[in-house]
């Protein structure tokens, strides 16, 4: 069943059982210079749950560039119910190829939780944090009024905290607790100099275990805003 768009990292429901992973958006500055500062909104869409989330980039010089993430989704099928969210925080380099062309690639880490419950019967729980820690590199082509960026994150995602009365979900998740995932994605932005319609499409791949219960797809939709004063 699919729902309606944005993402995140984090699990949640299906109309079937529970979801351990989904993807959250990537962020993709495309930055260009010190001060540059972008932020954005939007919500996204996965098989399993619907979402909101926010991004903020920010150039701390003119090689080093921060980002802050943050996600929450949820889905709801009758009796059942999923939730998740994550923080996110990166910090990487930046380097103008040419006019054109941008170069970034950031180390993120991020923080965050899932529930999902089955009301059918008798209540039942699965409840676990995680921690996420990555690599994202990324190439982009910006010009004044679109920009289109290609990037990958390789990430390691690990579990922790984990309980509740699901006890074969709970049991999985406490023996299976690690996983390398890889992430391509495409990002396209279109608008105005300084406000922008973003998309973006991405794939989440388990490179650790291909039967990992997750999202394998994402697809989110905002509006980004460069607040930077300088103009190219």
């Amino acid at each position: 069943m699919k729902n309606l768009i944005l993402l995140l990292i984090c699990a949640t429901l299906t109309g079937c059982g529970a979801v351990y992973y989904v993807p959250n958006t990537q962020n993709v500055p495309a930055m260009k210079e010190k001060g540059q500062t972008n932020l954005s909104v939007g919500l996204n869409s996965s098989e399993s749950v619907d979402g909101f989330e926010f991004q903020g980039a920010y150039g701390l010089t003119n090689k080093i560039a921060l980002q802050l993430n943050g996600d929450w989704v949820s889905s709801s099928d009758g009796p059942s119910s999923g939730s998740g969210h994550i923080l996110e925080l990166g910090a990487g380099y930046y380097k103008n190829l040419s006019k054109n062309f941008v170069f970034e690639t950031y180390g993120l880490m991020g923080f965050g939780g899932m529930k999902y419950e089955d009301n059918y019967n008798t209540p039942q729980e699965i409840k676990a944090n995680f921690f996420r820690i990555g690599l994202q590199p990324s190439i982009s082509f910006t010009s004044k009024y679109f920009i289109a960026s290609l990037s990958g994150r390789l990430a390691n995602l690990n579990y922790n905290s984990v309980s509740g009365n699901l006890i074969d979900d709970v049991d999985y998740l406490k023996a299976n607790n690690s996983f390398w995932l890889a992430e391509p994605a495409l990002t396209l932005q279109a608008g105005f100099e300084d406000v922008k319609l973003q998309l973006q499409f991405q794939y989440s791949y388990n490179l650790t275990d291909p039967n990992f219960v997750q999202d394998y797809s994402l697809v989110s939709i905002g509006l980004k805003v460069n607040l930077n004063t300088k103009k190219n």
